[in-house]
């Protein structure tokens, strides 16, 4: 038997093991009460997830380990769960899709602009794209152009920086917000498509 043969019997030995535990599981949550499913929501959706992708999700040298686990679906549902659950820090997550559904909802409201973003999005962090160039925003830096400080614009030539006033930052409509990575990134454009100039800033 080669050495792929035999990290293949690591993956096929580990999904037989967690297959195993998982028709274990199914039958009791079909015998269980309404109410307890209810409370084994998360419980539920993590050993799912695990059982249905855990194959192709892992190497050879993963599976080795796991099977090393005295319960290795209990494990890793539990991590799951503390990284992805309930219990996890999803505010941004859920800002975001306040964000969005207020933005289609409210049609009559009109667009909505950076420094309606910001307000909404205290202590984040942001990364805009603006007419003017690349705009990166630091949790502090976006509370400084708040209260009236300046911010540097990177129009993609090196080592030239422009200086836009908070005023002409605030004051751009944001087209679209996505977060990744703890950053929001923000596409904006100045009101009535007003293009920019030198008269906003000088270079540096």
């Amino acid at each position: 038997m080669n050495k792929d043969e035999i990290a293949m019997d690591y993956k096929k030995e580990l999904k037989k093991r967690i297959s195993a535990d998982y028709e274990r599981r199914v039958k009791q949550w079909m015998a269980a009460d309404p109410s307890q499913l209810i409370d084994a929501a998360e419980e539920i959706t993590a050993a799912r997830l695990i059982h249905d992708n855990i194959e192709d999700a892992i190497n050879e040298e993963d599976a080795r380990f796991l099977l090393g686990l005295d319960e290795p679906l209990d494990e890793l549902a539990d991590r799951w769960i503390a990284e992805n659950g309930l219990d996890a820090s999803h505010g941004e997550e859920l800002l975001h899709c306040v964000w969005t559904l207020r933005e289609d909802l409210t049609d009559d409201a009109g667009p909505r602009t950076v420094r309606d973003f910001l307000a909404t999005h205290v202590g984040g962090v942001f990364s805009l794209m603006t007419p003017c160039g690349f705009v990166p925003l630091t949790a502090a830096q976006a509370e400084g152009l708040m209260s009236g400080q300046s911010a540097a614009a990177h129009p993609g030539v090196p080592g030239i920086t422009m200086s836009l006033s908070a005023d002409d930052l605030l004051s751009q409509t944001v087209n679209s917000a996505n977060y990744a990575n703890g950053v929001w990134h923000l596409l904006t454009e100045y009101p009535e498509m007003k293009q920019c100039g030198p008269e906003m800033g000088g270079m540096q």
